[in-house]
């Protein structure tokens, strides 16, 4: 017999919506965020391949990724360890061990470059904003403002966390705003920029089966800024192709709420890279001096 949907335990799908209603996002941001990225789960396919593309087209950050070489050679182990990292710091929050760890890890990995502080703020605001705008433009139901603020304050602190030597700006539209500036002034186009843009597509476009392959480019860059894209060095979508993407998105976001216990992803993605299992304190990149300051330079 088959087993029936649950949702929280229970057997209404907006489950997970009475219960963030019922917190406070000053002191349950951590609950609230894991929450609403379950609720939103379908739609959040963008949200790496969004936040990876900006962090190419930001030369600042750009130089850096490129002079690594992860993106370029170990793309799958670089996209697995981020998630990885992040996510333990999501599930687990900052003050206990697994957290506490995760954090350090990506800090120590943050503190051997000379990271510009706008740098620091402008990728925290691009993963809270870039998550609620794909919730409000392709989600089930509307985005509450609880999610709103829980949202911008976990990601206030993970981004001190992680090595930001400001904080966030204080609320959702001081962070657009921040960002507006940051896209029309901070990007630019290297050629380190296009190199990775094309690695990472073709990453995503060995993920689908031969026949959609030719489509995931189209598909991926019209949900992107154009600001981005141009940075990028990658075609923007006409008009008709960006509309048929959207439209798909609304339709892929109409999957949720996903049910308690649906497939992950990200266990197959582990067994995968670390078919021994691994150790978050070994996760992410390990470099010697010399690699840091190719890195720097």
């Amino acid at each position: 017999m088959k087993q029936k949907p649950l949702w929280l335990g229970q057997p209404d799908p907006h489950a997970r919506l009475r219960r963030i209603e019922q917190l406070d996002p000053a002191k349950d941001y951590l609950e609230i965020t894991n929450l609403f990225y379950a609720d939103f789960q379908s739609v959040m396919l963008l949200k790496a391949f969004n936040g990876f593309m900006f962090t190419f087209a930001a030369p600042r950050i750009s130089r850096i990724l490129g002079a690594t070489g992860e993106i370029d050679h170990r793309i799958a182990k670089r996209i697995l360890d981020t998630t990885l990292l992040s996510t333990a710091v999501m599930q687990h929050g900052f003050g206990t061990p697994k957290g506490r760890e995760a954090a350090r890890r990506v800090n120590d990995m943050h503190s051997r470059y000379d990271i510009h502080a706008d740098d620091f703020v402008a990728v925290g605001i691009e993963e809270t904003i870039g998550s609620l705008d794909l919730a409000e433009k392709f989600g089930w139901r509307p985005v509450t403002e609880i999610e709103r603020e829980g949202v911008r304050i976990f990601y206030s602190y993970q981004a001190r966390a992680f090595g930001s030597p400001q904080p966030l700006p204080g609320s959702v539209p001081e962070m657009r705003a921040f960002f507006e500036r940051y896209l029309d002034t901070q990007l630019g186009f290297e050629l380190q920029n296009r190199r990775m843009a094309d690695a990472f597509v073709a990453w995503f476009r060995q993920l689908l089966p031969s026949p959609l392959r030719p489509l995931i480019a189209p598909f991926l860059f019209s949900h992107l800024d154009p600001r981005i894209a141009d940075a990028c060095g990658v075609p923007i979508p006409s008009a008709p192709i960006r509309a048929v993407a959207h439209s798909i998105m609304k339709r892929i976001g109409r999957r949720d709420p996903v049910p308690d216990g649906a497939p992950n992803e990200l266990e197959k993605m582990v067994r995968q890279i670390y078919p021994e299992g691994y150790e978050l304190a070994r996760v992410g990149t390990h470099l010697d001096d010399d690699e840091i300051r190719d890195a720097a330079e």
